[in-house]
């Protein structure tokens, strides 16, 4: 899932062009586009007195309305990261994010504002579209299997195999508390290679692997490795050799960097 973060003063126009915005893209990727919103201090008002309003009241974890166009979901929770993951999970291909200035994805600044990550600024339409791929991937388990199996065909499929590998705390003695993996440009240029070589084993249909970036503390999610193959051990079997490559040509070395 890439994340189109958008942000900038009040007033400045982040609205009116995430609108402009989705006009352009859910023509291509219907269904597949998410936004979230920095509400700031504004709150959002629930109908009172309607029964999804009581239930949540009554503090039902998430609360879902469904009518005969739409679904309204309210969740007790404001956690940003958990929202994006259940976008991620349902299988979104883009999220447009407004507002949340201080998150650290690559953003479009719309106005004067003063951010990091800035790529782009005060940008049309067509600016975004044609740089698509400077945005940043954001990733579950879920989202991974899900975009894969959206983009092979199943015909032939009996097996879909993931792998989501966690940074160990203990091993032995050793207590790790943290890996770091700051050299991108590998990271991609391995992951790539490890895909390339799994499609080639007689019987896998897909791969999607994605490996997480930067520093990750321990219990933190690694990796999503995602197979799908005509047979549950041409699965098992490619997904063994692309972790054991993983592990020699990168987690080893990333180890070394661990405090």
């Amino acid at each position: 899932m890439k994340i189109i973060h958008i942000t900038g003063h009040s007033n400045s126009g982040k609205t009116t062009f995430i609108h402009k915005l989705l006009d352009r893209m859910c023509r291509e990727y219907p269904n597949k586009i998410g936004v979230i919103k920095h509400m700031g201090h504004h709150c959002f008002e629930l109908a009172p007195g309607k029964d999804t309003t009581t239930h949540f009241e009554h503090n039902a974890y998430a609360v879902a309305g469904i009518d005969s166009s739409k679904t309204v979901v309210a969740v007790h929770s404001d956690e940003f990261k958990e929202i994006l993951d259940s976008f991620c999970d349902a299988g979104l291909k883009f999220t447009i994010i407004e507002g949340f200035k201080d998150i650290g994805f690559s953003k479009i600044v719309m106005g004067e504002l003063d951010a990091e990550n800035c790529i782009l600024r005060n940008p049309s339409v067509d600016d975004v579209i044609n740089s698509l791929d400077r945005f940043d991937d954001y990733y579950t388990m879920q989202g991974v299997v899900k975009e894969l199996k959206s983009e092979v065909n199943l015909d032939n499929a009996g097996a879909v195999l993931s792998f989501n590998g966690i940074v160990r705390k203990c091993t032995g003695s050793e207590t790790t508390e943290y890996l770091e993996f700051d050299n991108c440009e590998y990271i991609d240029r391995l992951i790539a290679e490890i895909e390339d070589k799994a499609r080639k084993v007689p019987g896998i249909i897909g791969v999607k692997f994605y490996h997480t970036k930067g520093r990750i503390y321990a219990g933190g999610d690694l990796t999503y490795f995602a197979i799908v193959a005509a047979h549950r051990q041409e699965a098992f079997s490619a997904m063994a050799d692309a972790i054991d490559e993983l592990k020699a040509k990168l987690h080893d070395v990333g180890k070394e960097l661990s405090a």
